[in-house]
């Protein structure tokens, strides 16, 4: 593979140069062409340098660096996030199946996730597709709405969901199968323990290993040993028995 241009975007100087000697001393093969300390300057380079890969720092004074990628009309880049919050947002890549660094991160785990983008880059097809950075700028922007959306990714391209019309989500394997209030469903290449991830914080629960789903669609609870939760489409969920105090003490807060 080619050399790979990289850029290094974080207010932290300290960060930067900690980045930049790993780079250099320990990963062949990366040529950092820029290294900038704010989001308006990092505009700035990558428009000039046209990077391959971006080590994107998410917490920045002023503007953040998922307000960077916002401002590009399409993204030609890979980005490598690091951050030193599990927040919200840490779900939300990893449900896209975007990479990141959690600092202080190692030598090795900087070498891993260069590996997966290379394996990616020698992976992608010509084929025009959705960039999951783009899916996952939408899910940012739409989750944090009023009118709550979820972008679904398909082998045709992106379903965009309202999260209330979710009635809830079963487990196939890696797959998760979807149901909505007006009774269609939706399969999508994702296991369930990534809609967790990124659902938990707008009123959906897993009651089981198999279901997550939405309390906001649950119209009654069954007891039993774990007990049932009947749903706004008429099924009756199982609940777990060692969920069932947990989801209780949720149920209890609608």
């Amino acid at each position: 593979m080619n050399e790979i241009k990289a850029i290094i975007v974080d207010d932290e100087q300290h960060c930067v140069d900690a980045l930049h000697t790993m780079l250099l001393k320990k990963c062949p093969g990366v040529n950092v062409v820029g290294c900038v300390n704010s989001v308006k300057e990092a505009k700035i380079l990558i428009d000039e340098l046209q990077p391959d890969l971006v080590f994107l720092d998410v917490e920045m004074p002023h503007q953040n660096g998922f307000e960077l990628l916002r401002l590009f009309e399409k993204i030609t880049f890979d980005v490598i996030f690091t951050t030193a919050y599990e927040q919200y947002a840490l779900k939300a890549i990893k449900f896209n199946a975007l990479d990141y660094l959690l600092k202080p991160f190692s030598v090795q785990e900087l070498q891993e996730s260069l590996d997966k983008f290379r394996e990616k880059q020698q992976n992608r097809t010509k084929e025009v597709s959705t960039s999951p950075l783009e899916v996952f700028l939408q899910n940012m922007k739409t989750l944090q709405q009023t009118h709550r959306k979820i972008a679904l990714p398909t082998i045709n391209g992106l379903v965009f969901m309202p999260v209330q019309n979710i009635v809830r989500c079963e487990s196939t394997g890696n797959y998760t199968k979807i149901f909505f209030t007006d009774k269609k469903n939706l399969m999508v290449s994702r296991p369930l323990k990534e809609f967790e991830e990124l659902l938990t914080d707008v009123d959906f629960f897993r009651v089981h290993n198999s279901h997550l789903i939405n309390l906001q669609q649950m119209q009654s609870y069954i007891q039993g040993e774990g007990g049932f939760a009947l749903m706004s489409d008429g099924t009756q969920v199982e609940v777990s028995r060692r969920r069932k105090a947990e989801f209780l003490k949720k149920a209890m807060q609608f």
